[in-house]
């Protein structure tokens, strides 16, 4: 179980056989897992290795038919119940973020207004694409997933930062 991920599918309740068959289609390539239904929108899928876990959550987001799939490393004790859970990782595209806050520490900076940052992708990491940068957040499940946030730069400067969510589009 130790490399085993809980899916929570964000919005409308899908049928678990085509929920299978998109993460086979998309994951299927990086290696073998086992699909499971728990819950409605709660499935528990356990990958034969900890390598094909790490590259389903670096190179998300997952989104089946527009609605946004939140995952999680498995631990033990952990409730497997989509209303047990207070924060849901998301990611999201920011925008207009000042050109000196490029940094890991500075991004984080920003992502921290919405929740708690957890990853950033490659091209935001490697400073490929300045125009926007990538970063999944742990945010309170009772988010109103803002459009944008005001971000204090301090001695009495701030300036707006855009935010998209995968299913906000």
């Amino acid at each position: 179980w130790e490399h085993a991920l809980v899916a929570f599918l964000v919005g409308n309740r899908l049928p678990t056989p085509k929920v299978r068959e998109v993460l086979t289609l998309g994951w299927g390539q990086v290696g073998a897992f086992s699909f499971h239904l728990v819950f409605n929108r709660v499935f528990f899928i356990k990958f034969d290795n900890g390598q094909a876990r790490d590259w389903v959550m670096d190179n998300g987001p997952w989104d089946i038919w527009g609605y946004h799939l939140a995952l999680r490393k498995w631990t033990k004790g952990m409730s497997l119940k989509l209303e047990d859970c207070n924060s849901i990782p998301v990611w999201v595209k920011l925008s207009d973020v000042p050109v000196h806050l490029w940094t890991k520490l500075g991004l984080s900076y920003v992502a921290s207004v919405l929740g708690r940052p957890l990853y950033m992708d490659s091209q935001t990491t490697n400073l490929q694409v300045l125009a926007y940068a990538r970063v999944c957040v742990d945010m309170p499940a009772t988010s109103s997933f803002p459009s944008s946030i005001l971000l204090d730069l301090g001695e009495g400067s701030d300036t707006v930062v855009g935010v998209e969510y995968p299913w906000k589009l």
